[in-house]
């Protein structure tokens, strides 16, 4: 009987989750969105996800009390978010208003520069009081998270082709100039460069300096590597781990790096291959070796062949998976250069993999995880595991082991730490008005180096960009800049 009334209790409440999944906004949430989407106060922001991990420290000095949140999704990984709410005073004549603000953060940085410049209708969400639902979530201890939350958005269905937006707005991890043909720009069949005239179309104004790194699976020794073995690797000068360090294995190297028009993938060819700058190493791809099926649509990683591996993938969690993976084995899912489903197979996995990734993703480089980051010019690992989580506070900073120069906020800020990307916030020529006012509040947000020092995701790699208005000296902020902010120049010290 017990049993009995134990299974008739699960069923009540599975019932009752069910009964909540695809619950709808209040009336009141309700109001606000259809305010907004009626009287068009909807602004789209689309590229990096450099802003995605301060978008609720901007948005909440941006909106009065606490704003609507939504999502294409309740994973930790998300393509589009969006917010709804009151705007705060101080962003022209909607403040006081309902407005949206979507974002999005799928196919990266091409999509802030490219699809602006161009004005070309792209894939947003859907904000509207029908499309968006209640996706019940429970935390560690059973209780109900709020919808419509940060931690529980809405979650909202995708548009469709002939309802696909123009955005207003973008978001690259460099600037626009660097976004070249063919390694740089998107699609199987790669999209053209912007041409001058387009270039001149949109206004790229620098919002922050983000440190960039090279981890490593930690199945590989604890080597000395720097830049000129990364980008001999990068560009597939060398294939296997002897010949970076002659006291390691002939084992495959296998490179997880992301898909041409990647903003980190911009970054990485600068940085490691003085793409576009100059004379130029360009990266290796997913056809460096026969890993790469374009039939199937499917990379499947074996063991000893004696060469370079390249998987391409799609966002900077992909990248962690296949770091991850590469050493349990395995498979996991990405998407190819037009955003097509994709299958990695690392078998049963041992296998040794190096990458670049932006240092946002610090909290994922443990001491006892599968990777780490790892210095230059020596032999070091810079890993967080005090690092905050949804249910606990941070407890430590980073810490480095081993020696070496590394990816570390004081390193960023004085000019030691030099693999970085400058975040730009690209507006083009045609977005005036109301929206003007808007997105120059968001970029006035954005550029606050209390902001990054408030972010946990940020506040460790991250730093203000001297000369921008409202940056002044201090912990927070670069000591260097590029010359007269050209990322193809040398760094010089500011003060």
């Amino acid at each position: 009987m017990q049993v009995k009334k134990l299974v008739s209790l699960c069923a009540l409440a599975c019932a009752a989750m069910a009964g909540q999944a695809h619950a709808a906004m209040s009336a009141a949430e309700q109001a606000i969105v259809n305010d907004a989407v009626n009287n068009g106060r909807v602004i789209f922001i689309s590229g990096a996800s450099a802003t995605q991990k301060g978008f609720t420290g901007i948005i909440a000095s941006m909106f009065t009390g606490t704003p609507i949140r939504f999502a294409n999704t309740n994973a930790s990984s998300k393509d589009f978010e969006a917010v709804a709410g009151v705007l705060a005073s101080g962003a022209g004549p909607w403040s006081g208003q309902n407005v949206i603000i979507i974002d999005r953060v799928k196919g990266g940085s091409v999509f802030g520069v490219d699809s602006v410049a161009r004005a070309q209708a792209i894939e947003s969400l859907k904000v509207t009081s029908a499309t968006c639902n209640d996706v019940a979530l429970l935390d560690k201890l059973g209780n109900p998270i709020t919808p419509g939350t940060a931690g529980n958005p809405y979650v909202c269905s995708t548009t469709a082709a002939a309802e696909y937006m123009v955005p207003d707005a973008g978001i690259s991890d460099v600037a626009p100039p660097l976004f070249k043909g063919p390694i740089n720009t998107e699609g199987e069949i790669a999209a053209p460069s912007l041409t001058a005239a387009e270039l001149a179309l949109l206004k790229a104004y620098p919002i922050y300096s983000l440190a960039f790194g090279v981890p490593v699976t930690s199945n590989v020794p604890m080597v000395a590597l720097n830049k000129t073995a990364v980008a001999a690797i990068m560009a597939g000068g060398i294939g296997t781990w002897d010949a970076v360090d002659s006291t390691l294995p002939a084992d495959d190297i296998v490179v997880c790096r992301r898909v041409p028009g990647s903003g980190t993938q911009a970054v990485d060819n600068l940085y490691f291959g003085n793409f576009p700058c100059g004379v130029a190493n360009e990266p290796a791809d997913r056809d460096a070796s026969e890993a790469w099926d374009p039939v199937a649509r499917k990379y499947t990683v074996t063991p000893g062949t004696g060469g370079l591996v390249v998987v391409e993938n799609s966002t900077s969690g992909d990248v962690r998976n296949c770091l991850d993976k590469a050493v349990t084995g395995g498979t996991y899912n990405t998407k190819d250069r037009s955003g097509q489903p994709v299958v990695v197979d690392f078998g049963a996995g041992g296998h040794k993999a190096v990458g670049v990734m932006s240092m946002d993703s610090l909290k994922d480089s443990k001491s006892t995880g599968n990777w780490q980051f790892r210095s230059l010019n020596g032999a070091g690992t810079y890993t967080w595991d005090g690092a905050p989580t949804s249910s606990s506070p941070e407890t430590a900073p980073p810490v480095a082991a081993g020696d070496g120069v590394f990816p570390s906020l004081a390193n960023l800020t004085d000019g030691n730490w030099d693999l970085q990307g400058w975040i730009s916030f690209n507006i083009p020529t045609r977005t005036t008005g109301n929206k003007l006012s808007v997105l120059n509040k968001f970029l006035a947000e954005a550029r606050k180096p209390s902001l990054l020092g408030s972010i946990s995701d940020l506040k460790y790699v991250a730093a203000a960009i001297p000369g921008n208005p409202g940056v002044t000296a201090g912990d927070q902020t670069l000591r260097v800049k590029y010359v007269q902010n050209n990322q193809c120049a040398p760094l010089n010290r500011e003060y």
